[in-house]
């Protein structure tokens, strides 16, 4: 079965957050279970930028001219040379700026652009040089207008019949834009509500109303969506409506990127069944940073934002340094306001006698942040929404059990640890906590630090996290077998 995913983004040619990850990992691995798969995306730069330098040669595999707004928008095809999933990018105008999401210095790009990428790519699979196709895969606002197009688009007749899977990776970004971004498209549809809120287009809103599959990363998302206003971001009832296709699948992670047994970032590898270049890593990582390796030390690695939590972190912070033997260690980079209170709180804990306990690296490192999943005894992550995450992921597989605020694919992943009455009875992989207030997180905190001072208990509990399968394996697989349900 040949598979097409159309996206915004795939690593390692761009990546801006998780979809460029999942991208990078989920079209190989449904390979094993007899999926042809192959991914279209925008050349952002044009063939002198540096997507076009990442592909390893292009080779223009088709052209052609679309309409957007009533004029021709002239469109090339190119096949990077790179990687082993032939992966096509489409050249446009207007995707000559660089950015993927914001030009230089966070300037606005045109609002037409990924409309105009729909189109084309639409035009390019009824002409003669597209690859067979028989399972178009969409993923998230940028590509969610395919299914209207397919079934209203006098220009996509051809391939009005092809089934589509809209994958929903967060709902907090929906492609809203003025309505005149898609009169641009002129496509008539007998009732422009599915397509529109309040006066505005709604892209992520049109593809769960018209695709043939609903996909989000995590069951719990997906009962999220369909019945917290508050996740669903103003589209509950139309989550809803799309329940008979609507499931949940988990995302997985690049097991071999990592993976604390070959992982080159750390100063000592390790496994489950030693534990010793753990301790050795812990001692590097706060050496270099400034901390006591004596001391329990949790991790934060993430985006500074309010739906990772930020207000609840720094609070959780403060506790921790203040009420506890613990340090912490954070990296990460998100909106000014909350940069400037992580620095603020590192200022003031060391002007308060707590120098040397709270540790911040504003930006990102991906050396670093693999250190830290390794160094760190306790990973948190008070996340507000999440629609799988992958961080929990990753501080699992490296033997570092997370606090995580029990939402989306967190409840999901992270089974609360239970140390039983004889290590045959333990099980469990992390720490929960339900209430969205520091008092909750904090509570989770402490609990994690109690059982910490067990180190046997403390060593099955890492093991467990370690053990469990996070590879794309069972997702791929989940994925192969909903594409033969739409296909029919």
């Amino acid at each position: 079965m040949n598979v097409l995913h159309l996206a915004a983004e795939c690593a390692p040619l761009a990546k801006v957050g998780g979809l460029g990850d999942v991208l990078g990992a989920l079209p190989a691995a449904t390979a094993a279970h007899g999926v042809s798969p192959s991914l279209l995306m925008p050349l952002y730069g044009g063939t002198g930028g540096e997507i076009a330098s990442r592909a390893g040669g292009l080779e223009r595999v088709a052209a052609g001219e679309t309409r957007y707004g009533g004029a021709p928008v002239p469109y090339a095809v190119h096949r990077a040379r790179a990687g082993a999933v032939p992966t096509y990018l489409l050249e446009s105008a207007v995707f000559d700026p660089p950015g993927i999401y914001h030009g230089s210095g966070g300037t606005s790009l045109p609002e037409e652009r990924f409309a105009v990428f729909q189109r084309a790519a639409l035009d390019w699979l009824a002409g003669p040089d597209a690859p067979a196709v028989d399972v178009l895969h969409l993923h998230d606002h940028h590509t969610a207008l395919v299914p209207a197009l397919l079934a209203y688009d006098p220009e996509a007749i051809a391939l009005r019949r092809m089934p589509t899977v809209l994958t929903v990776h967060s709902a907090d970004h929906q492609g809203v834009a003025p309505w005149r971004v898609w009169e641009g498209l002129r496509v008539s549809v007998p009732n422009a509500e599915p397509l529109m809120v309040e006066d505005e287009l709604n892209a992520l809103k049109a593809g769960v109303t018209w695709a043939t599959a609903v996909t989000t990363v995590s069951p719990g998302y997906a009962e999220e969506l369909a019945t917290d206003p508050a996740v669903s971001r103003g589209l509950i009832e139309t989550f809803r409506a799309a329940r008979p296709r609507l499931s949940g699948i988990l995302n997985g992670i690049d097991t071999a990127v990592w993976n604390p047994a070959t992982d080159p970032h750390l100063p000592a590898t390790y496994s489950a069944a030693d534990l010793a270049g753990k301790a050795a890593t812990k001692a590097a990582v706060c050496a270099a940073l400034g901390l006591d390796a004596a001391r329990p030390l949790l991790a934060y690695v993430g985006r500074l934002m309010p739906e990772k939590g930020v207000e609840l972190l720094t609070e959780g912070i403060e506790r921790t340094v203040r009420q506890t033997e613990a340090s912490v260690a954070l990296l990460g980079a998100g909106d000014p306001e909350h940069e400037t209170a992580v620095r603020g709180l590192a200022g003031m804990l060391a002007h308060d006698g707590f120098e040397g306990r709270f540790a911040p690296t504003i930006g990102f490192d991906e050396a670093l942040a693999h250190r830290l999943y390794a160094a760190a005894d306790v990973f948190v992550m008070p996340s507000q929404s999440e629609p799988c995450g992958l961080a929990q992921l990753y501080a699992m597989r490296y033997g570092t059990p997370p606090v995580v605020h029990a939402v989306g694919g967190l409840r999901d992943t992270v089974v609360e640890w239970d140390p039983g009455s004889s290590p045959g009875q333990a099980r469990g992989t992390g720490f929960r906590f339900d209430a969205f207030t520091a008092e909750a997180f904090f509570g989770a905190i402490r609990a994690a630090l109690a059982a910490f001072e067990d180190a046997d208990a403390w060593a099955r509990l890492m093991q467990n996290g370690m053990a469990a399968d996070w590879s794309w394996h069972g997702p791929a697989g989940a994925y192969a077998a909903l594409y033969e349900r739409v296909r029919g």
